[in-house]
């Protein structure tokens, strides 16, 4: 039983999912409405502007990639209808999976779509009047499908480390306490400019320090844009998982402290590849193998994720087949990813797969 223990909503939403919203709810914006023809642009159309075509370390690229896709976050009710979409089709491709969700940036996207400047909107009226039903929809997908499916399915809660906003993040902290139990976790995550391009702002993390309380699972995206140097400053906050970490390859001594505290890593391969390919190149040479071998071998616990599937060009089914043609132990892969989903969620699943 192989589970997808990195991956986000936001990156997610396949095309064939977008090009039924945009019908549905009459998206006719120039990327899902050709005004030429007076058609809707078919998810052949979408597909090729949502994915990436090679790898790059411009980051800047996936991220267009997503912002095309936010423009479907019209209403609360069309990110519901997304998010179905997502959970559905990640049922379909995982044995089961956690979801990663956004608030803050589905939020002030909703506003932004809707005509409204979203730093003029009150914090408290931010959390209490656009991102609560944007949480609860997603949270209603969530229980929809995993009824439906039977698939183990979690949702974590993402905060950037952009942080644009102090006091927006603050209310969204208080509304996230009151929906503690119906999430698994936290998750830092962002891309942010040289020089330091994974900060832990101050204020981001007096607010982790307050939401550990209720949510003591904490993940944090490190050693992905940047060295080893930036996981060992995120061990220090005593996560739980590391997004990536695969800079950690640097240093023996990161290594050392990885496995001792039993800090679990989440390997995206084609992610890696797509987003750093230039470190990847390197971290390869270094150990002659691919990360997740290497990390292996250094007796550090990997889980593994398709991270953002559709700009990414992948699905789970697809990063399985290619950990097993670089030589992953999938024995104990697989034994990781069920150490980890009972850490996060204090209940065990059956090992084998269920397909």
């Amino acid at each position: 039983m192989f589970l997808d223990l990195h991956r986000h909503l936001e990156g997610s939403h396949s095309p064939q999912a977008l090009a039924r919203v945009a019908r549905q709810f009459d998206l006719r914006t120039p990327f899902f409405f050709d005004a030429t023809t007076g058609t809707f642009r078919t998810p052949e159309a979408l597909a090729s502007a949502l994915t990436m075509a090679g790898p790059t370390d411009d980051a800047s690229v996936f991220y267009r990639c997503i912002v095309l896709a936010r423009q479907a976050y019209v209403s609360t009710a069309a990110i519901e209808a997304l998010a179905v979409a997502a959970f559905e089709e990640a049922a379909a491709d995982t044995d089961g999976f956690e979801m990663r969700l956004s608030l803050f940036s589905m939020t002030r996207t909703l506003l932004e779509n809707q005509g409204l400047a979203w730093r003029d909107v009150p914090p408290v009226a931010f959390a209490e009047h656009y991102a609560r039903p944007v949480l609860l929809a997603v949270l209603r997908a969530r229980d929809a499908v995993a009824k439906a499916t039977r698939k183990p399915m979690v949702v974590r809660l993402g905060l950037s480390r952009t942080f644009e906003s102090e006091p927006h993040y603050r209310a969204l902290a208080d509304l996230v306490v009151e929906h503690a139990p119906a999430l698994v976790g936290l998750d830092v995550l962002g891309i942010v400019a040289p020089p330091d391009t994974e900060p832990l702002p101050a204020g981001l993390l007096a607010i982790l320090e307050r939401l550990r309380k209720h949510l003591p699972d904490l993940t944090i995206h490190a050693g992905e844009f940047a060295g080893h140097g930036s996981v060992d400053r995120t061990l220090e906050l005593s996560p739980r998982g590391i997004g990536h970490g695969v800079h950690a390859l640097e240093s023996p001594a990161t290594l050392e402290r990885l496995a001792r505290e039993g800090v679990t890593l989440e390997v995206c391969p084609t992610s890696n590849h797509l987003l750093i390919p230039t470190a990847l190149k390197a971290l390869r040479h270094r150990h002659g193998a691919e990360p997740l071998v290497a990390l292996q071998r250094a007796d550090v616990h990997c889980v593994m994720g398709s991270d953002d599937p559709t700009p990414m060009g992948t699905s789970f089914q697809a990063e399985l087949s290619r950990a097993k043609g670089f030589g992953v132990d999938l024995p104990r892969l697989e034994a990781d990813m069920h150490r980890r989903w009972a850490e996060m969620t204090g209940r065990a699943l059956p090992l084998g797969s269920q397909r």
